[in-house]
């Protein structure tokens, strides 16, 4: 079928990779290493060592991309709030009008001023969910303003001057380091020697591995109009449109193909803004996408239109551990 991709694809000409080295990945090398070091100064500078009154969980990666931060922050936030523990979160914000203005997401929220993930998270839980880039502006805000038990932050391991009480590090099971190189060579923020750090370190898996973490359930769909769910297996051997702006949509096409579904493919880089003529097509074959990129299209009324919910199903073992984790927290 007919692909389309609004995507600058250098590895198809064998010039750059965030899975593999390339030539562009070797000549920036260099600029890598400047990485490494700056970011080596900004922890020793920016780092906080101040008591946090309400305690912070930093859910993050060493990569950039899609890793399922936000997937799991979602279930985190359900699974404290069904513990009747009170929620905030902090949001980055990131590629949002003003990053660095601190704006309570609330039920009219625009993707454009408080980003796709922020909307997510509180159309999907019962917390309290804050937009700024400076997480510790955030922190201090939602102290101030909120009576709350536990503070999460979507991304920000390498936000120094938010102190954290606990880091949960996800990594994907598929190349979790991509190429091994350091931005912009690659995809890592921290070497992968780093990792060792972390007590906490949850793999995004296939359902079927053996590696303590989470998967994603994908076993529904659910209607634009009327949210109703379908079990995908009743689109299988359809023909349909996937429109996505995700990270890493590879494993998100694979997976629709096994079920037997011809996708005619629309491809943006990740946060990307939809406009309404993203959605015309030619044909009437409906339109897939995930609940993060309905998020951003919703506003079109679009028809004939499925999403795919943010779900996981996370390990017992992971479960056990986190809770564990968290009564320690709060004990103190």
């Amino acid at each position: 079928m007919f692909k389309k991709s609004k995507l600058p694809v250098l590895s198809k000409y064998y010039l750059y990779s965030l899975d593999r080295i390339y030539v562009l990945n070797i000549l920036l090398i260099p600029l890598s290493i400047i990485y490494f070091f700056t970011n080596l100064i900004k922890k020793v500078l920016f780092s906080n060592n101040k008591i946090n009154t309400i305690p912070v969980i930093v859910i993050g990666n060493l990569t950039v991309g899609g890793t399922g931060k936000t997937s799991l922050v979602i279930w985190l936030c359900n699974h404290l709030t069904s513990r009747k523990y009170k929620i905030g979160v902090i949001s980055g914000g990131y590629k949002t009008n003003n990053p660095y203005e601190l704006q309570i997401v609330g039920d009219g929220a625009k993707v454009e001023d408080v980003g796709d993930e922020a909307i997510l998270i509180k159309k999907s839980s019962k917390a309290i969910v804050c937009k700024c880039k400076d997480r510790k502006k955030a922190y201090e805000y939602l102290v101030k303003q909120f009576d709350l038990d536990i503070i999460i932050s979507d991304d920000g391991l390498s936000h120094y001057n938010l102190k954290r009480d606990l880091n949960i590090v996800i990594v994907k099971e598929n190349r979790p380091f991509g190429n091994g190189l350091l931005l912009p060579a690659g995809p890592l923020r921290e070497p992968p020697s780093s990792i060792k750090r972390y007590e906490n370190v949850i793999v995004n898996k296939n359902k079927k591995s053996n590696l303590l973490g989470f998967s994603y359930d994908l076993s529904v769909v659910k209607d634009s109009t009327n949210t109703k769910e379908i079990d995908i297996l009743d689109i299988s051997g359809t023909t349909m449109h996937l429109v996505t702006a995700i990270a890493n949509p590879d494993l998100l096409i694979k997976y629709l193909n096994r079920l037997n579904i011809d996708l005619i493919t629309h491809i943006y880089p990740d946060h990307y803004i939809f406009q309404e003529d993203d959605f015309r097509f030619e044909d009437d074959y409906k339109i897939i996408m995930t609940e993060k990129d309905f998020i951003k299209a919703s506003k079109y009324s679009l028809k004939n239109t499925y999403y795919l919910p943010t779900k996981i199903n996370v390990d017992n073992d992971i479960k056990i551990m986190l809770n564990d984790k968290i009564i320690e927290l709060l004990k103190v």
